[in-house]
């Protein structure tokens, strides 16, 4: 049987390549990465174009990009990936939503323009462009927090 999930990573490794010869820098790569999630369905646990949830959006996302295979959870990502506050929209960042706790139990990557790329059971068509008043009123029992991938971090 065909794994269409290692022949979707493959094409977005594929796709990171042609963008790096395009001469795009690693911001603009990740927003385009994620961009490839639009309208992909929810899957809990799950990290192509075929199928994902939020922290495999961002981390296929990340790995097509830095040639890597890490998987890892929200709060991971949150804990020791994107470390640093994001103060402008600069840099690859997400957005997270904590819970009273203070773990992530959500995330979106941002992708360019105001928007972040929501991959979420709560999207009827599959990874969603959100902008961050969208994703705030549909996660407000949850504390909201942005941060930058901290250099080096994915690398």
């Amino acid at each position: 049987m065909k794994d269409y999930a290692k022949d979707a990573q493959k094409s977005l490794e594929k796709y990171a390549d042609f963008l790096d010869a395009q001469g795009c820098g690693r911001d603009e790569m990740f927003h385009n990465l994620l961009a490839e999630f639009n309208g992909t369905p929810y899957v809990w646990g799950d990290e192509s174009t075929e199928s994902s949830d939020c922290s495999g959006t961002v981390c296929a996302s990340l790995n097509a990009l830095y040639k890597k295979n890490i998987r890892v959870t929200a709060d991971s990502l949150y804990r020791n990936y994107f470390t640093s506050p994001a103060e402008d929209y600069g840099g690859i960042q997400a957005a997270f939503f904590l819970n009273k706790e203070g773990k992530a139990v959500h995330v979106a990557g941002y992708m360019g323009r105001g928007l972040f790329l929501n991959e979420s059971s709560l999207e009827a068509n599959g990874g969603t462009p959100r902008t961050l008043t969208e994703l705030k009123r549909m996660y407000s029992p949850f504390l909201f927090t942005r941060r930058k991938l901290k250099e080096g971090k994915w690398a």
